[in-house]
């Protein structure tokens, strides 16, 4: 299986080992790609537009699967998807919250709105029991638990009970107030791992505030994406960094805050800049020992079997970098970059 999922905990964590996925093209998107998050760890994925961030948080919420590799979630999942704060078509206060609850209610909802409108159309018999059965579900689900959940998010994020709130359209909302009320599902409910993908957009400066102490008082484990340099420096504990490449993006983790990432990056390149000028160095070399022996194989068997050893040797030898891929070691060169599994713990 490429996703697992582990509910036996009450503290989630999540894990990615060696994920690769290509684009519908053939080309790499990710590589080799491994990070952990660790229980309770607040921490931003961070990288270029196109880089990777939301397929690989695609690929954890298991919307997509991975062509290699694994991907691991202990406890409930919530995921706040980044299209949150442009719903501009009918769905309801209602049918937000659902979409970011739990699968059992989600599944319940789907069952009382179904049954709801049999009711309507036809209200016979049947149709009355369908509905009897869709409730009874409904409250073995948790859903009327779920509505008192809701009750305080609205109140808190639109200033209004649920009772009143949920049928309302979500896109007589500003996209703040859609954000808000996602988060505060998403914060107060019982997923103990959470994706945000970008939840500080839309939000005007209070509720940027507002999301900053909550990432700092939350218990849950987090990873999110995020552009605003101020919550990336105030929220996040560590960071995950997606660097594009020549053969998919690579990943690796910065264990301190936003705050000392710009120069841990900067190191982390001339590291790489110096394993180059190495391999530049010894690859002349081994290119002008063939050239000398090439020179005097004319004349010597010995130096002719001696020539051929060191040309084949030259042919062979790669640049330093990471591990490629199974199948980008099929089809790309060979690049340059750090593929070496990093840990959030």
């Amino acid at each position: 299986m490429r996703r697992t999922a582990v509910t036996m905990r009450s503290m989630g964590h999540l894990e990615a080992a060696h994920v690769e996925y290509y684009l519908p093209d053939g080309r790499v998107l990710l590589g080799d790609a491994s990070f952990r998050v660790g229980e309770g760890a607040v921490v931003a994925l961070v990288g270029a537009n196109g880089a990777g961030k939301t397929t690989l948080l695609r690929l954890i919420a298991g919307e997509i699967q991975p062509h290699g590799g694994t991907v691991t979630v202990s406890g409930g999942l919530g995921v706040m998807p980044q299209f949150v704060g442009s719903v501009r078509d009918e769905r309801t206060v209602r049918d937000l919250l659902v979409s970011v609850a739990q699968p059992r209610i989600r599944e319940a909802a789907a069952a009382v709105d179904a049954a709801e409108h049999a009711i309507l159309t036809r209200d016979d018999e049947a149709a009355q029991m369908a509905y009897a059965q869709a409730l009874s579900d409904w409250a073995e689900a948790r859903g009327y638990e779920a509505e008192t959940l809701w009750d305080m998010c609205t109140t808190a994020g639109l200033g209004m009970p649920y009772e009143k709130a949920q049928w309302r359209q979500v896109r007589t909302l500003s996209g703040g107030e859609q954000k808000r009320l996602v988060l505060e599902a998403l914060l107060r409910g019982p997923d103990e791992v959470l994706l945000l993908d970008e939840p500080d957009n839309y939000l005007d400066v209070p509720g940027k505030r507002w999301l900053e102490e909550r990432l700092k008082e939350t218990r849950k484990t987090v990873l999110f994406v995020s552009h605003d340099r101020e919550l990336l420096a105030r929220a996040a504990e560590k960071i995950v960094a997606v660097e594009p490449g020549p053969a998919g993006s690579d990943v690796w983790v910065h264990g301190g805050g936003f705050g000392t990432f710009h120069e841990a990056r900067r190191e982390r390149f001339a590291r790489f800049e110096e394993l180059k000028r190495r391999w530049d160095e010894k690859h002349a070399q081994l290119k002008k020992l063939v050239l000398n022996l090439r020179a005097a194989a004319a004349s010597s068997h010995e130096l002719a079997s001696r020539y051929a050893a060191r040309r084949r040797g030259c042919a062979s030898s790669r640049r330093p970098g990471r591990r490629r891929s199974r199948r980008a070691s099929r089809t790309a060169g060979c690049g340059c970059g750090a593929g070496a599994r990093a840990c959030v713990r």
